[in-house]
């Protein structure tokens, strides 16, 4: 007796699309990130694949310097950020998110990751990093620690979402992706890197 036909494929999936989706539903849904405008941040995918165990599942570029600063001197020179702009509207923050060690881990563990880049967005939500002190800023002397700052909220979102479509999208890993759909697509940008300017004119 034959078995039942395979479901067929999707034509396409977003990445980006869908994990801005999910971060402005946690941006709405969880106080402590009320501050965060998802319309001045933007989320892309990039590569990491053929990494070995220190690879990373994410990361929060931040668009600007201490203190929201546009420039920044060092010895003598000055330095910026190039400018990121989308739908006219000038970025603050890129989030990247890696394929495939970001999308390999489970629901809950994908959460963390989302969790743990958006608390690295400064409270003042100016371009800068939230600073955890004038040494080891971005996470202070802790990595766990700074983990625990958001532990709760992050399993009660979960706990909110575990029986939602979100859950099930979240759930899914890299083959899972290519399984469900013929395309998988996201947005790529390659990591802005501040350049040496010579005035405000260069920005």
């Amino acid at each position: 007796m034959a078995g039942a036909p395979a479901p067929a494929r999707l034509r396409t999936i977003d990445l980006t699309g869908e994990l801005e989706s999910i971060i402005r539903d946690i941006c709405a849904s969880v106080p402590m990130f009320a501050h965060i405008d998802m319309g001045r941040v933007l989320v892309c995918v990039a590569s990491n694949r053929g990494i070995g165990g220190g690879g990373c599942y994410g990361k929060l570029v931040p668009l600007r310097f201490a203190g929201g600063a546009e420039i920044a001197r060092f010895r003598g020179r000055s330095f910026a950020i190039p400018r990121v702009v989308a739908g006219e509207r000038r970025m603050l923050y890129v989030i990247y998110f890696y394929f495939p060690r970001f999308f390999d881990l489970d629901a809950r563990g994908k959460l963390r990751v989302i969790f743990h880049e958006l608390y690295h967005i400064s409270p003042d939500f100016n371009g800068d990093i939230r600073r955890m002190g004038p040494v080891r800023a971005a996470h202070g002397h802790s990595r766990r620690r700074f983990d625990r700052r958001f532990e709760a909220e992050c399993d009660g979102y979960f706990d909110r979402i575990r029986s939602t479509g979100v859950a099930e999208m979240l759930s899914l890993d890299g083959d899972g992706l290519h399984g469900r759909f013929e395309r998988v697509l996201g947005r790529r940008l390659k990591v802005p890197r501040p350049v040496e300017v010579g005035s405000r004119e260069d920005l």
